[in-house]
């Protein structure tokens, strides 16, 4: 195995415990209830505002591209 192999693997190792294991152990610790209150507090936060980034991030993202495009020009 040379060292980009190691590399690559080694990225898709972090992608995955980030994407699959790291959400998954928060979702049981609110299922079980360890976790305390603030973090919880805190989880719920970052959800709502990733949420909001996402929604409209990608609203601007679509109209600057319909823009780009010259999607809505008049052609008549």
């Amino acid at each position: 195995m040379d060292q980009k192999d190691k590399k690559n693997l080694v990225q898709f190792i972090i992608g995955i415990v980030v994407a699959f294991v790291l959400p998954l152990l928060v979702f049981m610790g609110i299922y079980l209830d360890l976790l305390p209150g603030s973090l919880l507090q805190v989880i719920g936060m970052i959800g709502v505002i990733s949420a909001v980034a996402l929604i409209v991030g990608g609203g601007l993202y679509m109209a600057w591209s319909d823009i780009k495009t010259g999607r809505y020009k008049n052609r008549g």
